[in-house]
Parts: C-alpha cells; sequence; structure tokens
C-alpha cells in the first residue's frame, strides 16, 4: 500500500504542474511549431541575423508588456500605453533635438511623463474609485490628443549617441536584446520571490480578502501602474534610438497587442493568474508569425487574416484545459 502511494504521489504531482502550466506548454508548444515550420520552409529563418532580428523586435513589444502583465494581474488593465508610447517618441525627439547635451534631460522628462501618468491612473482608481479600463480609456484618448497636437508629421532628431543605441551589440548580441532579458528576469524575481510580488497575486486574486489579511491594496495599485507607464515611456525613448526622429505614428494599436501577448501567455484578465514568462511566450509567439509571414513572402492581408487565426487557436487551446 505504501508502495502504491509513493507512486501516486508524483503522478499527481505531475499532473497538478501540468494543469498549472497549460498555458505555458501551449504558447511555448505553438512557438516551437512555428520554429519548426519557418525551418523547414525558409533557409532565411533560422540564420542569427534574423533570429536577432526577431528578438530586437520582441523587445520593444515585450518591455511594455511586461508592465501590462503586472497590471493585469491586479485584475486591473492600461489602454492608455499605446498613447503614452507615441508621446513619450515625441517629448524626447524634440528635447534631444539632436544634441547630446540634452540627452539627460529628455530621459528624465521621458521617465519622469511615465512616473505622473501611472500616479495619476492609480490616484483615480483607488481614492476616486473609477474602473481601470475607465480611466485609462480617458487617458488613451487624452495623451493621443496631446500628441497629435504636437505633432502629425515626424518632427524633432535623437542624439547621435542615443541613435546608437539601436544597433550597439556586445559580441553578436543586441543589447536591446540583452535589456529585455534582463527585465524579465527582474520582473520574475519580483513577482515570485518578493513580498511585493506575493501582494500583487493577492490582490488579483480577491482584494477584499488581500485588504483584510492587512495588504495595503494602494500601495500595490500605484506600484504596478507607475511601473507599467514607466515602461511604456522606456519603449518609445526604445523606438526613438530606432526611428531617429518623434514619428507620431508609434504606438498605434500597441494597447490591444500588448493585452493579446499577456493573454497569449496565460495571464488572466480576472487576475492573479499568469506571469512574465508566459508574456514573454505570448511576445515571442507574435513575433515569430509577424517574422515568418514576411519571410514567406505572404500577401499583407493574409498575414492579418493568419495573425488573427493564431491568436484565436492560442486563446481558444488554452481555455480548454481551464475549463476541464
Amino acid at each position: 500500500m505504501n508502495t502504491a502511494h509513493s507512486f501516486a504521489q508524483p503522478r499527481l504531482r505531475l499532473s497538478s504542474f501540468v494543469r498549472r502550466n497549460a498555458g505555458l506548454f501551449i504558447v511555448y508548444g505553438l512557438l516551437l511549431a512555428l520554429v519548426l515550420f519557418g525551418a523547414l520552409n525558409s533557409e532565411r529563418f533560422l540564420t542569427e541575423r534574423n533570429i536577432f532580428n526577431v528578438l530586437r523586435q520582441a523587445a520593444f513589444l515585450g518591455t511594455v508588456a511586461v508592465g501590462q502583465t503586472l497590471v493585469i494581474l491586479t485584475a486591473g488593465i492600461d489602454l492608455s500605453v499605446g498613447s503614452l508610447v507615441k508621446m513619450s517618441v515625441l517629448v524626447s525627439a524634440l528635447l534631444m533635438n539632436g544634441q547630446p547635451e540634452n540627452t539627460g534631460l529628455a530621459l528624465a522628462t521621458t521617465i519622469g511623463l511615465g512616473v505622473f501618468v501611472g500616479a495619476f491612473h492609480a490616484f483615480v482608481i483607488t481614492k476616486l474609485h473609477v474602473p481601470p479600463f475607465v480611466v485609462t480609456l480617458g487617458t488613451f484618448s487624452i495623451l493621443r490628443g496631446l500628441s497629435l497636437t504636437i505633432a502629425t508629421r515626424p518632427v524633432g532628431r535623437a542624439a547621435p549617441d542615443w541613435l546608437s543605441l539601436y544597433d550597439l551589440r556586445v559580441g553578436p548580441v543586441p543589447v536591446l536584446v540583452i535589456f529585455f532579458a534582463a527585465l524579465i528576469s527582474v520582473s520574475f524575481i519580483v513577482l515570485r520571490r518578493t513580498r511585493f510580488g506575493r501582494y500583487i497575486y493577492a490582490v488579483g486574486g480577491d482584494e477584499q480578502v488581500a485588504r483584510l489579511s492587512g495588504i495595503r491594496v494602494n500601495r500595490v495599485k500605484y506600484g504596478v501602474y507607475i511601473a507599467c507607464s514607466v515602461l511604456a515611456t522606456v519603449t518609445g525613448l526604445m523606438w526613438l534610438s530606432r526611428m531617429g526622429v518623434g514619428d507620431p505614428v508609434i504606438g498605434e494599436g500597441l494597447e490591444l497587442e500588448t493585452i493579446t501577448a499577456v493573454i497569449l501567455g496565460g495571464t488572466s484578465l480576472f487576475g492573479g493568474v499568469g506571469g512574465v514568462i508566459g508574456t514573454l511566450g505570448g511576445v515571442l509567439l507574435l513575433g515569430v508569425t509577424n517574422n515568418l509571414l514576411v519571410v514567406l513572402n505572404v500577401n499583407q492581408w493574409i498575414q492579418q487574416l493568419i495573425q488573427g487565426l493564431v491568436i484565436v487557436a492560442a486563446v481558444a487551446l488554452y481555455r480548454q484545459p481551464r475549463r476541464r
């Protein structure tokens, strides 16, 4: 009997592990399938140049998606990230104006903008009790309007030292890829190994229970919303290093892309379930899909159709084991 029990325990633990991480298995399984398909159908797909190109593009979406993950884990949402990225690109480009001595001022002002917007979101949500969807939708419109008031065409210039950041490498690895890997690592440690991370999951799981347990819920919300907005402004600065000018087109639709990446990674929109490892898988899945369609010279309209089907299939597959 003891022997049977000893065999049953590992099986139960394995089964429990698979159920808890079903979303991760699905998103990374789909990612592996796409990579194998690309390798078999294109000689260029697995070249070093293309791999690092995919990873570098993933860093742009992934940086702001990490912030979105933190917010969604608390059962919130931030619809303003696309507009904030847009405004960050414009503000930083105008302040730099091609002058290296202005870089520090541009960086500080842009990051400060992120802190202000995140704190504003948290204040209205916690003190005025306005739902996050409504607050951030309003900020989406405000920031977009302000951005288009500033410029409707490319303005300003990145300083030469900042412009070189996009192509800067450590060995063969782009610095932006290293930064994104570090961001994922730090975010994972914060969520899984710190008190603040446990509080984030507790607030998303049940805010009232978290409050009764002595958790300062408002502080947690300030933390995640400020982090999300700051990462959005960092993404804007990254875009400036790539574009070289402040382009008001940047950031369009980014809020939906980040939410899609987070959901693909298995993070629940109701909060309390998920994490940045899943978001990384969602970001890479979207990035590899886009890259593969370009490498295979697929028609642009068909690309959008296939991208939509991949998203629907991934989310549907994730939800099936959750229902069971």
